[in-house]
């Protein structure tokens, strides 16, 4: 499968859940909803470069992007695992 075919899927994903989540922040008020938003907006963000073409010339950048959306998950995920009193 082409490789540029595979990340227009996961930007077009990407904004897909980035409006869903803008959605529910707007109607809910919840932070999850929000933050979920920022970190697609941000792996879209990643992708969007890789597209363009410039994200070799930009490697450190979307390494950045990349492990900022991620520490957010793991942020989201804690926090949820915290109310829950899982563990």
């Amino acid at each position: 499968m082409d490789e540029s075919l595979v990340t227009i899927v996961n930007l077009l994903l990407c904004l897909v859940i980035m409006a869903i989540g803008l959605l529910g922040y707007r109607r809910s008020r919840h932070a999850l909803p929000m933050i979920l938003a920022l970190v697609f907006g941000l792996f879209g963000l990643s992708h969007a470069l890789v597209l363009i073409g410039i994200s070799s010339d930009l490697e450190p950048a979307v390494f950045i992007i990349r492990g900022l959306a991620y520490g957010l998950v793991i942020y989201l995920l804690y926090r949820y695992v915290r109310v829950l009193d899982i563990f």
